[in-house]
């Protein structure tokens, strides 16, 4: 019954109200603050994500973003590729390389390339979130 109790107080859409203290030096203040701000969370996010055994990701640096947004224009510019060859008849194709075996086989390889970045993009773009429940002890 506790447990239910606990589970239904740290749903992501409750109202949190109750306050926690720990004493930490300033350099332990100022870390956990540092890791916080590097995951996009608040401090009261990123404790109670850690509490439940879950470990934020940090976000992207600028350059890491420049590098991601680079990414992800290669990524449409393989899409866009994907669905014009998709679109052609199969004699468009062979007038526009003029090889068949070149232009399946480079067909075949460009679709699970573009799945992957498209993949990737989608994980890295994922925002850090408060788990609603503590992770079973087997996971963590």
């Amino acid at each position: 019954m506790e447990h239910e109790t606990i589970e239904q107080n740290t749903a992501s859409n409750a109202k949190r109200t109750v306050f926690i203290g720990a004493k930490v030096t300033p350099r332990q203040k100022e870390e956990i603050q540092a890791r916080a701000q590097q995951c996009g969370m608040t401090v009261s996010d990123y404790l109670l994500a850690r509490a439940y055994g879950y470990t934020p990701r940090a976000r992207l640096t600028r350059k890491e973003g420049a590098l991601l947004q680079e990414l992800d224009g290669c990524r449409s510019d393989l899409v866009r590729y994907t669905s014009a060859l998709q679109g052609m008849s199969t004699s468009q194709r062979l007038t526009l390389f003029n090889q068949v075996p070149f232009m399946a086989g480079w067909f075949h390889k460009l679709q699970p390339i573009a799945e992957t970045v498209s993949d990737f993009l989608t994980a890295v773009r994922e925002q850090n979130r408060v788990p609603s429940t503590p992770k079973p002890e087997e996971e963590q």
